[in-house]
């Protein structure tokens, strides 16, 4: 397939002080009908209170510049964080923020209405991030929406359901050696 598995916790050096425990079982993820469901579940699990799925395409699947998109319903819930990003596929080597990081959307439970899109790089010696929100009119778990990255040479644009959200375009992003080119 097109993805793997982190499997542990943020105990293991990566992760926002996450309470959950990553797991492969099909009770955290599974295919059904054609989608891909990721469950977290309150259990005790490893020394874990909760147990979810972290799926990543690292060393399967690498793309520069385009178009990536995903159809997404968000789950509710205070202290949830539901995400769909890209890291540069030099992580190893380069480290984080260095290798770059494209969050095409970031959900924190606690704010129903709201989504960030986010980058994260470190060009020369200074880490950056630049960051824009929507505040929508109703809950974004309310239904399905297409979150969406349009990543060209000179700029790299965020929408939801067509509708540009954030757009990244200066000088400070472009040229040689930074990690969107």
């Amino acid at each position: 397939g097109i993805w793997g598995f982190d499997i542990g916790r943020d105990t293991d050096g990566w992760g926002n002080k996450e309470l959950q425990y990553y797991t492969d079982r099909s009770d955290n993820v599974v295919v059904e009908d054609g989608m891909l469901k990721i469950t977290a579940v309150s259990e005790s699990y490893q020394g874990a209170v909760y147990t979810s799925a972290r799926l990543k395409t690292q060393g399967k699947f690498e793309q520069k510049y385009g178009r990536f998109e995903a159809r997404i319903k968000l789950p509710w819930g205070q202290g949830i964080w539901p995400a769909f990003w890209m890291l540069g596929s030099n992580f190893k080597t380069a480290g984080w923020p260095a290798c770059g990081e494209i969050d095409i959307m970031e959900f924190l439970g606690h704010d129903e209405n709201r989504v960030h899109s986010t980058i994260h790089y470190k060009f020369g010696n200074n880490a950056r991030n630049t960051t824009a929100s929507l505040l929508n009119d109703k809950a974004l778990p309310d239904e399905y929406h297409v979150y969406s990255l349009d990543w060209q040479q000179d700029k790299i644009r965020m929408l939801i359901d067509d509708k540009l959200i954030n757009e990244f375009n200066p000088a400070s992003i472009v040229g040689p050696g930074h990690p969107f080119n």
